[in-house]
């Protein structure tokens, strides 16, 4: 079981990290903040709390860019990878 829920907390790590290279790619530069949430997050895989912590943060901050620079598909992916992992925290709960 706990390996199930690290190799999908890792799919999780690398959707996020699509959905954060994508709007670097639009915006042409590189996103330190989600970035780095994201890396927590990746150091976080085997404690569920902490890592679902920074990767709402990471997804959060992502969304919140993509809002601002008015790419709306990107903050979509994010806001619904952020619904994913809550959803999941419920039924884990």
């Amino acid at each position: 079981m706990q390996q199930t829920n690290a190799s999908v907390r890792v799919q999780k790590l690398n959707e996020a990290k699509e959905i954060i290279a994508e709007l670097e790619e639009q915006k042409g530069m590189e996103l330190g903040g989600p970035r780095g949430a994201l890396f927590r997050a990746g150091g976080t895989v085997d404690s569920g709390h902490a890592y679902r912590g920074h990767l709402e943060k990471a997804m959060g901050e992502t969304a919140g860019l993509a809002i601002e620079g008015g790419y709306d598909d990107v903050a979509s992916k994010a806001a619904h990878l952020i619904a994913n992992l809550q959803e999941s925290q419920s039924s884990d709960d």
